[in-house]
């Protein structure tokens, strides 16, 4: 135990969250056509790939492990990916731009429960849900540049 807690009890966890809370304002967007092309590969055995947000599973020959640059990856199902993202040429691959996503904030932290693993979101972060349903954050700044209005 350390002085902190002695003082002020334990900190409270993060809520958690595996589907959007009710009364959630959506907001709609779609992959900026001048985004960055991202490499990826199929997972060739089961794996956990590190990420800012946390620690996620990769299913060998079922999910994608996509890199955006250092120390920043995600994992997504092949059937995801493949609806989600094109070739781009020398093993690059671009999001699609005719997709729509959506999002939402909360105006406190949690944790978001994806089929990969649990994620950290920071307030204010989006929360994304995809094609099937899926939801994962994504810090504000990085999805600011990565996506425009729908």
């Amino acid at each position: 135990m350390n002085l902190f807690t002695f003082v002020f009890g334990e900190k409270p966890r993060p809520r958690s969250i595996t589907e959007p809370p009710p009364g959630v304002r959506w907001r709609g967007v779609r992959a900026r056509s001048d985004g960055e092309p991202v490499r990826a590969r199929r997972a060739e055995a089961d794996c956990v790939v590190e990420t800012a947000q946390g620690a996620l599973s990769a299913r060998g020959g079922e999910d994608y492990i996509i890199s955006y640059g250092p120390n920043d990856s995600a994992v997504i199902s092949a059937k995801i990916f493949e609806a989600t993202y094109e070739p781009a040429g020398d093993g690059l691959y671009r999001k699609r731009t005719d997709v729509v996503f959506r999002y939402f904030t909360l105006p406190y932290a949690c944790i978001v429960e994806t089929k990969e693993g649990p994620q950290r979101a920071e307030a204010g972060d989006w929360i994304m849900q995809g094609v099937e349903g899926e939801i994962w954050p994504v810090p504000v700044e990085k999805a600011e540049a990565k996506y425009d209005p729908a």
